[in-house]
This record gives structure tokens, sequence and C-alpha cells, in this order.
């Protein structure tokens, strides 16, 4: 299956949680954060903003919330001023200087964060996070994709 298919699976899983209204966004907004960021969007990422661009700022159903390129940030400045459980300020954020957090599960007790680079790279790792703990969980957007839409149970630390 190659990635359009699995953006249009997403899309489809996404309405059954009870979304029914995307905001893409154009290429161009794509450029724009990517010069912001000193970045590239590896392509897989850059059709589910181009096709869903996340979950309407709200949780899904199921208690995930997948972000919308304006509130897609590095994870350092996603939590520098977060006070709650989980502990996020144990995180070592220097490690993960080019991981973007793309998402939740309940309300951020686990967030889920993607490497980006400068230049286009064979894998593009896939985190995520419950305070200080983490594990990769994918190799790119596109891996990700597929782990939440069929095996949710190897998604969690």
């Amino acid at each position: 299956m190659d990635s359009n298919e699995q953006i249009s699976l997403l899309k489809k899983h996404f309405i059954n949680e009870g979304i029914y209204e995307f905001t893409p966004v154009n290429e161009l907004k794509i450029i724009e954060f990517e010069n912001n960021n000193d970045v590239l969007i590896p392509s897989d990422l850059k059709q589910y903003f181009t096709l869903i661009n996340g979950s309407g700022d709200v949780p899904l159903d199921n208690l995930y919330e997948f972000y919308n390129i304006k509130r897609f940030n590095k994870i350092f400045d996603e939590f520098k001023d977060w006070e709650g459980i989980p502990d996020y300020s144990q995180l070592d954020y220097k490690k993960f200087d080019n991981v973007f957090v793309f998402g939740n599960y309940e309300f951020n007790f686990y967030s889920f964060g993607i490497e980006l680079f400068k230049s286009h790279k064979f894998t593009n790792r896939v985190f995520i996070f419950c305070g200080g703990e983490y594990r990769i969980i994918a190799d790119s957007f596109y891996s990700f994709i597929d782990v939440y839409l069929n095996h949710p149970d190897e998604i969690f630390i």
C-alpha cells in the first residue's frame, strides 16, 4: 500500500471517529513551515498536511489528537511551559532538538513526535513520549499510520 492509500485510510478513520471537516494546507504553507524551521518535510507527512491537516484541534472519539501544521512544534516548544502529569520537564530536550510533536493521546498523557532534518533522510523516526520516558515506534510517518490503524496495541510505552 502506498502512502496516498494510507492517508486516505487515515482520513476515513478520522470520519469514523467523529471528524467531518478537514482544513488541508497547500504546498506554500508547507514550504513556509520548512523555511521557518530549517527542515524538509518528508513526502508522507506532506500528504497528511495537504489531505487532512489534523483532527480539527479536538481529540478523536478514541482520545487521539492529530495536529495541524500550525500546531506542529518542536518538542521543547510544546512542553517548555507544561505543568501536570506526566512530567515532561524530565525529558532531555537537547537529545530531541529535531523532533516535532504531531499528536497526542489522552490529553498529552502520551505525545507523538517525528524527527525532521535539513535534508531528506531515509528514515524519520517517530517517537512516543510520556514524561521523561520515550521509545521509537516507527521509522516514518507512513509506518506510524500503519501501526496506529492496524496494531494500536504496539504504540504505547
